[in-house]
């Protein structure tokens, strides 16, 4: 019997667009902390390692400091790792894992699988697939499957790519195969396939032996099941795999929220107000509604008041369904006139029927009546 911690994906120095450069940086802290919490997570469980299934960096061009962050959070979680270099981080010739301050830094539980059978533990051994290149043109793990029969005891076999049966185009060359290595666990050659690739903890085929752990940290909206790493009990004849949570970020996209007076944007703020954890979430929200220039401003002032508490608050597609009427209350009080007053009517008939314009005119249209409410 062997136990083990599964994991894949923490893509180590991902950047967000929407991440100030604040929110940026706890978003990279707390990536990397997730590899101390699955060291001690692996030792309070008594597993004896934990395989990175591919894409431990984000790219091969990451920072020497983030190297080095990364090899002190492996150094301290404690139990050994064995990192598979994955699309993102290949081991081509200017690998991160052949680079001096990997190699010279390296701590002696680290370990890079290189496609050379390893062994963890007596009678069990990984088999590895590593990436070469950017590029697959085969199945990714199909001859670290063959490789698997020929070696004894337990045999994990380590890899990193899509699998046929979530590709939007099955027939794919460089996709893994669900039937060959479903027949590779039937005929004993394999014993566990840990795969990387979805960010999704997932199951592929029957057997209960093939899984994607999923990223420790989720990485955008709509994926169905992050934040996890997989505890792995195995022996020939029975299977345990148990998802355990990591993640401290969370992405959240909310239902569109229906704003159609004051009382609705009062609402929302107080949803907002109390929703937990707001400097480790990501949100994304829409609108639908109909609002005269006091209620959108009303709104945008919110959203502006409470975004530095998020890690980052994302406007969804232009809130297209978010129709301004201005009326006549809203600058009755603003005393424009001339030009000011003329560009408010244009801009009024341009946001009130959704076209190439109506985002320009709809957010012109909301400074233009912040700026004119401040100066009256």
């Amino acid at each position: 019997m062997v136990r083990f911690v599964h994991t894949s994906d923490w893509q180590l120095g991902m950047t967000r667009r929407y991440l100030t450069p604040e929110a940026q940086a706890r978003f990279t802290d707390a990536r990397i902390q997730a590899i101390r919490t699955i060291g001690a997570l692996a030792s309070e469980r008594d597993a004896s390692f934990v395989v990175v299934a591919g894409d431990v960096f984000e790219s091969n061009q990451v920072e020497r400091q983030l190297v080095l962050r990364t090899l002190q959070a492996l150094k301290e979680g404690g139990v050994r790792f064995y990192l598979l270099p994955g699309n993102h981080d290949p081991l081509d010739a200017g690998s991160v894992f052949k680079s001096n301050v990997f190699v010279s830094n390296c701590p002696d539980n680290v370990f890079v699988l290189d496609g050379e059978p390893v062994e963890p533990e007596p009678n069990v051994t990984l088999v590895s697939a590593p990436w070469r290149s950017k590029k697959q043109t085969a199945d990714p793990i199909a001859e670290a499957c063959l490789r698997a029969g020929q070696v004894g005891g337990l045999k994990i076999v380590v890899g990193h790519g899509g699998s046929e049966a979530y590709a939007p185009d099955p027939d794919r060359a460089d996709l893994i195969r669900t039937a060959p290595a479903e027949a590779a666990i039937a005929d004993g050659a394999v014993h566990y396939i840990a795969l990387g690739d979805r960010h999704s903890r997932t199951e592929v085929g029957a057997s209960g032996r093939i899984w994607y752990s999923g990223a420790p940290e989720p990485t955008e909206y709509r994926e169905t099941d992050p934040g996890l790493v997989l505890d792995v009990t195995l022996t020939e004849s029975s299977i345990d795999v148990v998802p355990v949570k990591v993640a401290t970020w969370r992405f959240s996209e909310s239902v569109e929220t229906a704003i159609d007076s004051s009382a609705d944007v009062a609402r929302f703020r107080n949803w907002l107000d109390g929703l937990p954890g707001k400097e480790r979430t990501i949100l994304n929200v829409g609108f639908v509604g109909t609002v005269g220039l006091a209620e959108m401003a009303e709104l945008e002032e919110t959203i502006e008041h409470y975004r530095p508490m998020f890690g980052a608050i994302e406007r969804r597609g232009g809130d297209s369904d978010l129709v301004i009427v201005p009326s006549d209350l809203d600058f009755s009080e603003l005393s424009l006139a001339g030009f000011a007053a003329r560009a408010t009517e244009e801009l009024g008939v341009l946001a009130a029927e959704p076209g190439e314009e109506f985002q320009a005119a709809r957010d012109a249209l909301g400074l233009l009546y912040r700026l004119a409410r401040g100066a009256a």
